[in-house]
């Protein structure tokens, strides 16, 4: 049997091939394997009619279980198999069913509108909002509804109904962002998020993003996180630096160092690339049990310099 890190790895039959379960507790590792982990992790392979199929293991669960539509059903699996899969699969479906209700149920739970709130504010004149027909439960929130809800014919015959009703949109639209603020700082100090985070373009990208989605918007979860949107990202930064390697090779670039330390007294040095278009990150290198002798220092320059491309790096005379 083949020894791995990551993975547990079990020999099927003497005339086969190693084959790789993942280290998980899931049931559907008792009935399949990864079929070839060098070159594909999402195809696996049923242990008892040896049908290859993609889906990773929630279609060998499917398989095991005969439940159709996306796989085929294995014709070995016992009526005890079935039954274990088929129950497995069920409690993942009742699971992601009461996750989604919780969801809708959080989400019910925001209120950031002007009449949710009109008692606990002195800001606002219940009075002229019931004038003007404000204080009904409103309809869903559109990214135009600010522009639109300020076009009021009957009012605009009188400048000093237009101008009344321009204060109270102006401090309904005030409330409604405060309460967005309250939302945004709560998980903020949950999350221990730091403070200077929001002042990142790209937070300020992210509100713009979820208010033209409207309400509903969802975020992703673990896996996409760790693995759809951060090979995107990946893809998105490699992409960028494409026109800075362009212009490392046009006019040449500069390698910079940088060492410091984190507040673990780790010693960490970074690697930059610096050009007319700007200074971008290379690489990182945490160096706290190695001495910072000129030999060190340039050995890992040399490293940046290989990457780079030697003709690229201005050489100083």
């Amino acid at each position: 049997m083949a020894s791995c890190d990551t993975n547990t790895c079990q020999s099927v039959g003497s005339s086969q091939p190693s084959t790789v379960k993942r280290k998980s507790n899931d049931i559907g590792w008792e009935y399949g394997v990864i079929h070839d982990p060098n070159k594909s992790m999402d195809k696996v392979r049923c242990l008892l009619c040896k049908k290859v199929m993609s889906g990773g293991v929630y279609r060998i669960k499917e398989h095991i279980a005969g439940i159709l539509g996306n796989v085929s059903k294995c014709p070995t699996a016992s009526k005890e198999d079935q039954l274990k899969c088929r129950g497995v699969l069920m409690m993942a479906k009742n699971k992601k069913k009461n996750k989604r209700a919780e969801d809708v149920n959080l989400r019910a739970e925001v209120k950031i509108d002007v009449h949710e709130s009109t008692s606990n504010t002195n800001s606002i004149d219940v009075d002229e909002l019931q004038q003007f027909g404000l204080v009904k439960p409103p309809h869903q929130i559109g990214p135009m509804d600010k522009f639109a809800n300020q076009i009021n014919h009957e009012c605009s015959s009188s400048s000093g109904k237009g101008k009344a009703q321009q204060r109270i949109i102006e401090a309904f639209d005030k409330e409604r962002g405060n309460r967005v603020k309250e939302y945004i700082c709560r998980w903020a100090y949950e999350a221990a998020i730091p403070f200077h985070a929001f002042e990142r373009d790209s937070f300020k990208l992210l509100l713009e993003a979820i208010g033209q989605y409207g309400p509903g918007a969802q975020g992703p979860n673990r896996y996409e996180m760790s693995e759809t949107y951060l090979k995107k990202e990946v893809d998105r930064v490699r992409e960028a630096l494409k026109v800075h390697e362009a212009e490392w090779k046009l006019n040449g670039c500069s390698i910079m160092i940088d060492a410091w330390t984190d507040r673990n007294r780790r010693s960490i040095m970074n690697l930059c690339v610096n050009s007319r278009l700007g200074t971008i990150f290379l690489s990182s290198k945490e160096c706290s049990i190695e001495a910072h002798t000129n030999q060190f220092i340039f050995e890992y320059v040399e490293h940046g310099i290989q990457q780079v491309g030697e003709d690229n790096v201005v050489k100083l005379s």
